[in-house]
């Protein structure tokens, strides 16, 4: 799961540097990776790739500060 989602940001939104260099625990929107538009495109992502949806209430930037937090919002919900 965590290759997957690494792999969308890096391919999808503002990384230029190797994905393999995106860890778990990078901070996505402190370092401006993923901003308001890019957590939409991650929503959309997710509940496609993962058959999962994401509820009006987890859309907090908690959620979307790394890679870690991301996977956990699915896997809370699988």
């Amino acid at each position: 799961m965590h290759d997957q989602i690494r792999t969308y940001i890096a391919e999808e939104l503002k990384w230029d540097k190797p994905a393999e260099e995106l860890a778990n625990d990078f901070p996505l929107l402190e370092r401006d990776v993923v901003d308001s538009l890019g957590i939409f495109k991650i929503i959309g992502f997710i509940e496609d790739e993962f058959d999962v949806e994401v509820d009006d209430e987890e859309l907090v930037p908690e959620n979307f500060e790394t890679i870690n937090s991301i996977a956990a919002l699915i896997s809370g919900k699988e």
